[in-house]
Order: C-alpha cells, then sequence, then structure tokens
C-alpha cells in the first residue's frame, strides 16, 4: 500500500491555495497534483516552487506549490480538494470547505416534474448578483445551474431587471416507475422545500416519453420482436378486461354460481352488439333510424347495448351521441372493429345485430366462432339483389342481372347461417321464405312517431322529394321528377315549386336546379324544411324495402304521391285511399299530384297515415315484435316510452 503523502495546505481562501508536499517514495520527482473544486478539475500543478523555509526537505526545498483562482469562488462556498495526479492521494488539509459569502434568498419552484424543474430566485443582500443552485435528486448532486433567465413576470413585478428565472432540464428523464425526492441547495442551505414526484399510476405523457425512449434504444431485430410481442399481448390483455366491463363478465361469473349454490343473484342485464358501416346517424338515411328503433326497443327489453362501426371509424362526438343514448359506443385504439369486439365480448353477449349485407357477410361465421351461445340477428336493411334486377329491368343494363344474381346468393346464404333474419318489407319476407325455406324470417319496421305540424302559410303549392341521394334509386328518382314529371306538373299548376332535401346530394342532382326547382340538400330538422311543403313525392322507379320517405311525410302531416315501387309494403293499392296516391306513369303521377294538392283529399290520406303509424310503426310494436326474436330477459321490463324527439330524417 503506498504510503501517504508528507505536506501540509498553508493557505485555502477565495484568492488562493497554497502548500507544500513531497512523495517520500519518490523524493527526487516533484508531485503533480489536481486541483479540484466541487469534483471539478480546475487546475493541474506541480509542487516545484522554492520555499526557503522547506530547505531541510527533500529537493532542498523545491516542493512548494501555489495556484490563483482563475474565477471567483462560489458565493455559495464550495469544497475544495488537492490529490496527487498518480494515485489520487489527497495532501494534509485536503478537502478544504470555503465558507459561504452572507445571503438572504427569495423566491419559488414553479414547475417540478420527471423532465425539469424550474422558478426562481435571487439574493436580497445583491440583487445583481447571479444564484448558483445545485439540484440533488434522490440524494444525489445532478447539476449546479444558475438563476438569470429573463421572466417578463418577474420585471412587471418590481424584481429589478427580472433575470432570476431559472429551468433545470434534468439529463435523462426521470424514471416513472420509481418514487423521487428533489432538493434545491444554494451551497449547504437548502432552497425550498423539498419536492416528491411519486410514480405514475397511468400512462402520464412522461411515462409515455420514458417508454419512448425505450422503445428507440432497441436496436436488434430479437430485441423488437420481443417488445412488439410483449406489446401484443398486453394490449390484447387490456382489450380483454375492456370485453370483461361492458358484457359484465364478471357479474355473470358471480351469478351462476349463486344459481349453481341456489342462492339469490343480482340480476346482470344482457348485452347485444349492433353492427353497421358507420355510426348511426338520423340525419343521414333511413337504415340509420331503424337501426336506432331496434337498440331503443332492445334497451327496452332490458338489454345493455354496445354499437361499432365496421368501415367509417366514429368520431368523439358519434360517441358523445350515442352515449347520451345509453348507447356504448366501440372505438379505436381499443376495438379497432366487429372481429375485435367479438373477440374480446364474445363469450358475454347474448345478441350480435348485423346491420345491412356486407356486415352478415363478414361476421356471421366470426359471431359463430366467438360468440357461439349468441342470438345472431341479421337485418337487411333492403335486399340489394331485389333493387339490382329492377334496375336491370328499368334501365335494360343485363350486366345488372347478373350481379344481382350473385348477390342473390350471399344473401340466401346469410339469411341461412343467421337465426333470425330481419326485414321491413312483407315483400321481401315472402321471397326469402319461398328461396330459404328453413330461415326464420321477421317483418319488423322502425318507430315512426307522429307528429303535430306546424301550419305555414305560403303563396305558391311546393311539393318536397326527401332522399338520401347517395343511393341510386333516388339519383334517378330525382332526375325522373325534375326532367319528365315537373314539367308536365308546370302546365296544370305554373306557379308550383318543386324542393329537392337530402344528404349525399350529388352533383347531377344539383345541375338539375332550374326555375321552380329548388335545390336544399341537407337539413339538420327535416320538421322546419317542411314547414311550409303543401305535398310529398317519392317517384321511384325502382328500389326494394319500405321507404322513410314516405314514412317520414305521413309522420310531420303530409300526404304523398308514390310509385309502386315506393308504396312496396306499406298500403294496399286497392283501398280507395290509396288507390289515389299511387302512380305508374309520369301523366298518372302528374294527376294525382294534382288531385292531392286539394285540400280534402289530403286531409283523407293524412288521417290514414297516421291511423297506419299508429298501429304498425309505434314504439310499443315495435318492441311486441322484437321480443319474440331477442331472448327473453328474466327481469321485468321498463315499458318503452314513444319517441317525442323532432324529426330530423333527410
Amino acid at each position: 500500500m503506498p504510503k501517504a503523502l508528507v505536506g501540509y495546505i498553508d493557505v485555502c481562501d477565495r484568492e488562493r491555495v497554497a502548500g507544500w508536499v513531497v512523495d517520500l517514495e519518490a523524493a527526487d520527482h516533484p508531485v503533480r497534483l489536481r486541483i479540484l473544486m466541487d469534483g471539478r478539475l480546475v487546475d493541474d500543478i506541480d509542487a516545484d516552487t522554492f520555499r526557503a523555509d522547506l530547505t531541510g526537505l527533500p529537493r532542498e526545498g523545491k516542493c512548494a506549490f501555489e495556484c490563483v483562482w482563475p474565477e471567483p469562488l462560489p458565493h455559495e462556498g464550495c469544497l475544495i480538494e488537492i490529490l496527487d495526479s498518480l494515485l489520487d492521494r489527497p495532501v494534509n488539509g485536503s478537502p478544504f470547505y470555503i465558507e459561504p459569502l452572507p445571503s438572504v434568498l427569495s423566491g419559488s419552484v414553479d414547475k417540478a416534474d420527471r423532465l425539469h424543474i424550474a422558478g426562481w430566485v435571487r439574493d436580497e443582500l445583491n440583487t445583481e448578483r447571479t444564484v448558483w443552485l445545485t439540484a440533488l435528486i434522490d440524494g444525489i448532486p445532478t447539476t449546479r445551474f444558475p438563476a438569470n433567465h429573463f421572466r417578463r413576470d418577474l420585471r412587471e413585478a418590481g424584481l429589478g431587471s427580472g433575470r432570476y428565472g431559472f429551468e433545470c432540464v434534468f439529463s435523462a428523464p426521470l424514471d416513472p416507475l420509481k418514487d423521487h425526492d428533489i432538493q434545491l441547495f444554494h451551497g449547504q442551505e437548502r432552497f425550498g422545500d423539498p419536492l416528491h414526484i411519486p410514480r405514475s399510476q397511468v400512462l402520464d405523457d412522461s411515462f409515455k416519453r420514458h417508454f419512448s425512449v425505450l422503445m428507440q434504444s432497441l436496436t436488434t431485430d430479437q430485441a423488437r420482436s420481443d417488445a412488439l410481442s410483449f406489446l401484443t399481448s398486453t394490449a390484447d390483455a387490456l382489450r380483454t378486461e375492456s370485453g370483461a366491463d361492458i358484457v359484465s363478465l364478471k357479474e355473470r361469473g358471480l351469478k351462476q354460481r349463486a344459481i349453481r349454490r341456489q342462492e339469490t343473484a343480482r340480476p346482470v342485464a344482457p348485452c347485444a352488439l349492433f353492427v353497421d358501416d358507420r355510426v348511426p346517424d338520423p340525419t343521414f338515411d333511413a337504415g340509420s333510424v331503424a337501426l336506432l328503433s331496434h337498440i331503443r326497443a332492445a334497451q327496452a327489453l332490458g338489454y345493455d347495448c354496445s354499437f361499432i362501426a365496421s368501415r367509417q371509424p366514429p368520431s368523439e362526438q358519434d360517441q358523445a351521441r350515442l352515449a347520451a343514448l345509453g348507447i356504448t359506443c366501440l372505438m379505436p385504439p381499443v376495438f379497432t372493429g366487429p372481429e375485435e369486439a367479438l373477440k374480446h365480448l364474445g363469450t358475454g353477449l347474448d345478441v350480435v345485430y348485423l346491420h345491412r349485407l356486407n356486415n352478415a357477410e363478414s361476421y356471421a361465421a366470426l359471431t359463430r366462432a366467438f360468440a357461439p351461445t349468441a342470438t345472431l340477428i341479421w337485418s337487411i336493411a333492403d335486399l340489394a339483389s331485389l333493387r339490382l334486377h329492377r334496375q336491370a329491368n328499368v334501365e335494360r343494363r343485363p350486366e345488372l342481372d347478373r350481379a344481382a344474381t350473385h348477390i342473390e346468393v350471399r344473401e340466401n346464404m346469410c339469411a341461412w347461417i343467421s337465426d333470425h333474419v330481419l326485414t321491413h318489407s312483407p315483400v321481401e319476407a315472402e321471397l326469402l321464405e319461398r328461396v330459404v325455406p328453413t330461415a326464420d324470417v321477421n317483418v319488423v319496421p322502425w318507430a315512426v312517431p307522429v307528429r303535430p305540424r306546424p301550419r305555414q302559410k305560403t303563396q305558391k303549392p311546393i311539393i318536397a322529394f326527401v332522399a338520401h341521394f347517395g343511393h341510386a334509386p333516388n339519383t334517378d328518382a330525382a332526375k325522373w321528377l325534375i326532367l319528365d314529371i315537373f314539367p308536365r306538373l308546370k302546365k296544370r299548376v305554373p306557379d308550383l315549386v318543386c324542393r329537392l332535401i337530402g344528404s349525399a346530394m350529388p352533383h347531377a342532382v344539383h345541375m338539375l336546379a332550374e326555375e321552380g326547382v329548388e335545390i336544399i340538400g341537407h337539413v339538420p330538422n327535416l320538421e322546419t324544411a317542411l314547414a311550409d311543403v303543401s305535398l310529398c313525392v317519392a317517384p321511384l322507379r325502382y328500389g326494394a324495402g319500405i321507404k322513410g320517405k314516405v314514412l317520414e311525410a305521413w309522420s310531420a302531416g303530409l300526404p304523398i304521391v308514390m310509385t309502386p315501387i315506393a308504396a312496396e309494403g306499406l298500403v294496399d293499392r286497392d283501398d280507395p285511399i290509396w288507390r289515389k296516391a299511387v302512380a305508374d306513369t309520369a301523366e298518372d303521377f302528374v294527376q294525382k299530384t294534382v288531385a292531392l294538392l286539394k285540400p280534402t283529399a289530403a286531409r283523407a290520406q293524412v288521417t290514414a297515415a297516421r291511423k297506419l303509424l299508429r298501429e304498425r310503426f309505434s314504439d310499443a310494436a315495435i318492441q311486441n315484435q322484437l321480443k319474440d326474436i331477442f331472448p327473453p330477459v328474466m327481469e321485468d321490463m321498463m315499458p318503452l316510452p314513444e319517441d317525442t324527439s323532432a324529426p330530423v330524417l333527410n
């Protein structure tokens, strides 16, 4: 073990440090010294200066040293160390502490997190001096920094130049999985109270940054593969937990155990999952109105209802809108689509309701795989094959007939695999029952409220065609109406105005605008748009299903003239009332429109139509029809109140 140095520090103050030192094991050579201030190297010097009082020592007195400080020592004091460069042996008297100069600190710590600490401080005894602070994190000194940042708020508060701010950014973010204690010191004097930063209990920004840095540090394929495997399994576990909460899986288990033990079991509401292309919006199309009506009926039957979109991801506004209706909207990132929802909710689902053909094709088999005990319901919306066959006949396009035949096969397969098939039209139900005799086909329309109609006098008679113009039959109907029927009507009623109202209106429909034709487009409230309308029309040449535009006209208290396609599944053409409302040709359409512009004829149709709505299209009627399709709920059902909301379907 090397012997200690012989020597002493004679002077150590704010001007200089001086003394002498000898290494008796190497007396012929001067000792090389390192001078450190608070652990930071200040200078390297040799102890080879002559001092007369040291002539009796080796090297004939040439063993003294002196270092004048190259910069003023810290106001808050510091620790001086003098070590030999070879073995880090201290000189006798080292380390030596330089006492701080007098100071009175004022200030505050304004912010502290895992990235940085910030605030302000100044010395009231010397306001021009820059105060230096040292941050201790978990008891370990990290860095020394000045409080000399300009802050406008300090200057405006009357604190001199305002250059008293500080911000210390840590060299690396603090570990979010651990608790941390941060202290600030001015020399040996602590500034402010100790700060405690608890470990993250949630996935906050600091945790995300920490995790991002960790992921970026992965440089090998194996490391990335391991990370992806971990992340995938963790995400899958989170989705499973979310799914279990939605379908009350824990409560279901407790209920089953109580039943086995013949104990009283707490009721658990059954769960139904509804799937459609996009979040149902009653201002968009009749299909959305039908879906929302069926969800309301399911809720009235005692079901907890969830919805997921298969094509267009929902927005936060969509989620909030469904939540206001008591519907859980499943959306990314937890559930990226129906497959994820079925996988993680499957065993807790009692009903899976697939709306439209594409969703039945895509998810019927997955429903059987992931939710084998769930009742599978396919709601048709309308038979696309029937619509295309009719379009092919009207437009004389044989290629559409071939496409319709292919779609018909797909529809029949979906009807065959489903437990129940819902259609709104008895015509479609009869067709499906004939082609797929084993299918359980049910005619279930949607609820249409009967609303009082606000009367608004107009100078001119107005007819209106209300539709979702993203649907080919409606665009065709608009062209037929404006290009063929309306010119004939103008000859009979010269001041007549025709109004086109609806969503997804293409450029071809906008081009139909002319004198007497108003292109309105989408409206947020249909009731207001129809307030001054005398009569509605539905000049559909082809299509399938029942027509929301007809039902909404009756709901608003308006008569309607329609083609047989538009009237299909709604009225009996042999009835005298409806014989006056259904027209086959353009000329017949004109005659019946002119006739129904007369108040007496219009009143008779509206009276009959509203009676029909109350009997077949009430909330109670829809609930009673679905009660035989949805598995029964053991607890008492809450009656569903009638819908009194404003009409918004376009």
